[in-house]
């Protein structure tokens, strides 16, 4: 009877045990979700932080106001030069810019990821210039290509996401006007028949949101080798 007593007693501290262990178990995972849930958090607010194409499209939908109000627009402070020496140079005419606190190195030079050009006359906002100098990282002369990225293969149906689709990487620049959009892409090829390193620059203009033509040039890179003006 003794053992009976006791092994019945022993029952309610064995399932308070096991309550007690469910309950660090949640404890646990509920803890382990809220870190995954912060940096899950932090990893995406960095991320829009950095996205220069967000902010470049926030300030091109006001085009024709003043820079003060478009960066209020934006969420984001216009500055009057660069940190980098290169990129104030770029800048020329530009009176304010802004630029991604994160570097890059273009031919062994360090750049900002990205930098929005800000053209303005008589304290308004004339036109967006968004270069995105990551395409530039492995190479100068742009993205590497197995071979010539075919204009014709861009139609007048396509919006930019389908454009790029087809491209296969984002442009190196896009160009915001009143009259519409523009994007470049410059690329790089080895071509079969000469062994030589090709360069092309590939432009398509939208408007209402749609391709509307594009054109290619040939960026013979190394002209600016052979000769010194």
């Amino acid at each position: 009877m003794a053992e009976e007593i006791k092994e019945q007693g022993s029952e309610p501290k064995k399932r308070k045990r096991g309550k007690l262990s469910l309950k660090r178990l949640g404890i646990i995972v509920g803890i382990v979700l809220a870190i995954v849930l912060i940096i899950v958090l932090v990893v995406y607010f960095t991320g829009l932080r950095n996205n220069g194409k967000r902010y470049a499209d926030k300030l091109a939908e006001q085009i024709g106001v003043s820079p003060e109000t478009a960066s209020k627009y934006a969420h984001m402070t216009l500055e009057g030069s660069s940190e980098y020496a290169f990129i104030n140079i770029a800048a020329e005419d530009c009176p304010h810019l802004f630029e991604s606190k994160k570097t890059v190195q273009v031919s062994g030079v360090a750049l900002p990821q990205w930098v929005i050009y800000v053209q303005e006359s008589n304290n308004t906002i004339t036109g967006i210039e968004y270069y995105d100098y990551r395409q530039l990282e492995k190479y100068g002369n742009g993205v590497k290509t197995k071979s010539h990225i075919e204009p014709s293969g861009i139609t007048t149906s396509m919006d930019a996401d389908a454009v790029q689709h087809y491209i296969g990487f984002a442009p190196l620049q896009t160009r915001y006007t009143n009259d519409g959009v523009q994007e470049v892409y410059k690329y790089y090829y080895k071509d079969q028949n000469t062994n030589n390193t090709v360069s092309y620059l590939l432009r398509v203009d939208y408007v209402d949101g749609l391709a509307a033509s594009m054109s290619e040039e040939e960026n013979v890179f190394i002209l600016s080798v052979l000769k010194v003006d």
